[in-house]
């Protein structure tokens, strides 16, 4: 794919030698502003993951938009189902209606009884929808509605929770993977299809068509029996494109979906949310997965470096398709991510088949079950006291006995289990987590400059009704969950990247703190669209050319 940076450069100059006028986004007049906003969301992107793969697209993006040299996620839990609404709603965690995995349902949104426990990432599109509705906050489609009514807003992704969330109630269109639930090789049931809200019929149909992919539980790519993927590993073609030419899988699905919309609906807003990135970090480890692999071989398509390659070429195709319909220069584009990431180099959970899920959560919800804990969590659970825990690369836990005393009681606990730097409970108010232990002793300098700088901040943002009654905040590199990991505090999960380019926005790094709660007041501010009173986010101001 060809850098987005060298060809607007190009295209510049040889507008200028041949006396055209550039179009407004190249020459930065003063105009109208932008008619659209498209938001790219590359699942777990570190910054340094541009450089070390080689991302040119991401690259040239940074480089000719305005890229926030000090972006943070800046919220707890740095997971893809917060992030998600985060991006789309200006609210931090504790003002969304859930803050983390799991949550207590304490208004009984839900319906299944007051204070009952769910896993967020198992929700669906309608309970998600309550959830928002009973926050009564605006998502971005209903900004872009009121600017322009008759737009459409559309979400398209391989996780269905990550869709449902970003859209929200007023989203016109949302595409996501169902179950395996089509037969369409004679090897069984064993396709996914198109499913979500509003799903147009160029992409519905026809069955076992293009946007039907294969996603058969024997298709592993080699990461069902290979320690550590074997922990979380692939199914089928869902986030890697595979080897069918007429349906292929992965970012490279989410691409082809975005684009024909892109052509054939009146959009005013798209997200965008390509999850290859985080699925190969976790599988591996993240930047510790460098190696290279035969070309064109299913190893290769198991590994960060291709996939990491393979979403760059997706963001090039991206730009390149609204250059090719006209819509480039009238598009705010935003790219981001939902959360870094990190290795487990200190790995707390079972390094087993099919641990992912047992070693993230331990408790009963109204909509999974895992009781099989690791090792590492038996100090706490044996207090008889957990009602609900999960851990990835913080432990948050919900308790049965909510008082100050057995809150108190259980962070101590925590704090004796391995690699915790320090542990906070939820005040009597539910507005703010107080600190209970703190072991400065246990961080390098790195961390602890950090955890003062920035752990109390974070924390606090998840802090609500439905929270988790005890946090632990554990060392960089640290993990209970899978090989690579992200949710908590620690520098290399907070840190992200945030460009916005397109639409006449400056070729320039910003050093201005930026984080994800930012990005749709930013979005209001650029595309002239008032925002209502009492977002948690702060808009920038961008340059201009």
């Amino acid at each position: 794919m060809r850098c987005f940076g060298r060809v607007a450069g190009l295209l510049v100059v040889a507008l200028a030698v041949f006396g055209v006028a550039a179009p407004a986004w190249a020459r930065g007049e003063a105009g109208s502003p932008p008619k659209r906003v498209l938001i790219l969301v590359l699942d777990q992107l570190r910054p340094d993951y541009v450089d070390t793969f080689d991302m040119a697209n991401v690259s040239g993006l940074m480089r000719d938009g305005v890229s926030f040299e000090n972006a943070y996620l800046g919220h707890m839990a740095s997971e893809t189902v917060i992030s998600h609404n985060v991006i789309t709603s200006g609210q931090l965690p504790k003002d969304m209606g859930w803050s983390d995995e799991a949550f207590r349902d304490s208004d009984d949104v839900l319906g299944a009884g007051a204070d009952k426990m769910w896993i967020s990432g198992s929700l669906g599109r309608d309970q998600f929808n309550a959830l928002i509705a009973h926050g009564g906050y605006p998502k971005l489609a209903d900004y872009l509605h009121g600017a322009r009514p008759g737009s459409k807003f559309i979400a398209v992704g391989q996780k269905n929770y990550a869709v449902h969330s970003s859209s929200g109630p007023t989203g016109d269109i949302s595409v996501t993977f169902s179950s395996r639930n089509q037969a369409c090789d004679g090897s069984g049931v064993n396709y996914r299809s198109p499913t979500g809200f509003n799903v147009p019929d160029y992409i519905a149909s026809p069955v076992c068509g293009r946007y039907y992919v294969n996603a058969a539980s024997s298709l592993t790519y080699g990461t069902g029996d290979t320690p550590p993927a074997w922990m979380y590993p692939l199914d089928g073609n869902r986030f890697v494109p595979g080897f069918d030419p007429e349906r292929l899988g992965g970012d490279v699905w989410v691409a082809d979906a975005g684009m024909e919309m892109m052509e054939k609906e009146d959009w005013g807003g798209m997200l965008l949310t390509l999850g290859a990135i985080d699925k190969a970090s976790h599988m591996w480890g993240g930047i510790t997965d460098t190696g290279t692999y035969p070309e064109g071989s299913p190893e290769e398509q198991a590994h960060l470096r291709f996939l990491a390659k393979t979403a760059d070429e997706q963001v090039g195709r991206i730009v390149a398709r609204l250059r090719d319909l006209d819509q480039l220069d009238e598009t705010l584009i935003v790219l981001t991510t939902d959360h870094a990431g990190q290795p487990s180099k200190r790995f707390h959970g079972v390094d087993e088949a099919g641990r992912g899920d047992f070693n993230w959560y331990y408790g009963a919800t109204e909509n999974g079950t895992y009781l099989q804990p690791s090792p590492s969590l038996e100090p706490l659970i044996d207090t008889g006291n957990v009602r609900f825990s999960y851990q990835d690369s913080a432990i948050r836990t919900w308790l049965t006995d909510t008082s100050v005393a057995a809150k108190r009681r259980a962070a101590r606990v925590m704090a004796t289990l391995p690699d915790v730097i320090a542990t906070y409970r939820l005040d009597a108010s539910r507005s703010r987590y107080r600190v209970v232990t703190a072991n400065p002793r246990a961080m390098n300098g790195h961390e602890l400059l950090y955890w003062a700088r920035r752990g109390q901040e974070i924390v606090d943002t998840m802090a609500a009704p439905y929270a988790a009654d005890v946090v632990g905040l554990l060392r960089d590199d640290t993990s209970y969950g899978v090989a690579g990991d992200h949710g908590g505090a620690q520098r290399p999960v907070q840190e992200i990247p945030i460009v916005f380019a397109g639409a006449g926005t400056g070729a320039r790094d910003s050093r201005r703190p930026m984080r994800s709660v930012d990005i749709l007041p930013t979005i209001l501010r650029e595309m002239g669209i008032p925002a209502r009173p009492g977002l948690d986010g702060r808009a920038q101001s961008l340059p201009h050319r």
